[in-house]
C-alpha cells in the first residue's frame, strides 16, 4: 500500500491520510489509512433516510478522539443529529467538501462523478 504526500491528520502517534470512496447506494464513504492499517469513519445504513451532504459516523469515532481531530481540521462542519439504530447512538455529521478535497481531491471527484452519472440516467 503506497501512501503519497497528501495532507494528513495526526491520530495518536501516527499520521493518516483521509480516503474518499462511495458505497453501493452512492453515499460517501470516508476512511483513514496509513501503511499499516485502514479504518472507516462512516457507516452505511442503507435502510435509513439521509439528507445530501451528510454522513453516518461510526460510533467509535466519538470515543477515540478522532471526531475532535476531524472537527479541528474542519473536515466535519458539525454534528447535526443522532439516530438510535439497533440500540446504538450513531452521530450524523455534515461534511465540508472543500476542505475534504485538500485531503483526497481524486476521491471526491470520483464520488461526485459517480453520483452525477447515476443522476443523469434518470432524466
Amino acid at each position: 500500500m503506497i501512501i503519497d504526500k497528501k495532507k494528513k491528520i495526526k491520530l495518536g502517534k501516527g499520521y493518516y491520510n483521509i480516503i474518499v470512496s462511495t458505497y453501493n447506494n452512492n453515499r460517501i464513504r470516508l476512511s483513514y489509512i496509513n501503511n499499516k492499517e485502514r479504518h472507516d469513519l462512516t457507516i452505511n445504513l442503507e435502510d435509513v433516510y439521509l439528507d445530501d451532504g451528510r454522513v453516518f459516523l461510526d460510533p467509535v469515532v466519538k470515543k477515540d478522539g478522532i471526531l475532535k481531530e476531524l472537527k479541528k481540521k474542519r473536515i466535519i462542519k458539525d454534528i447535526c443529529g443522532v439516530i438510535n439504530y439497533n440500540y446504538i447512538d450513531i452521530p450524523i455529521a455534515t461534511l465540508n467538501m472543500g476542505i475534504l478535497r485538500k485531503y483526497d481531491n481524486a476521491g471526491v471527484n470520483n464520488h461526485l462523478q459517480k453520483i452525477f452519472k447515476v443522476g443523469d440516467s434518470f432524466e
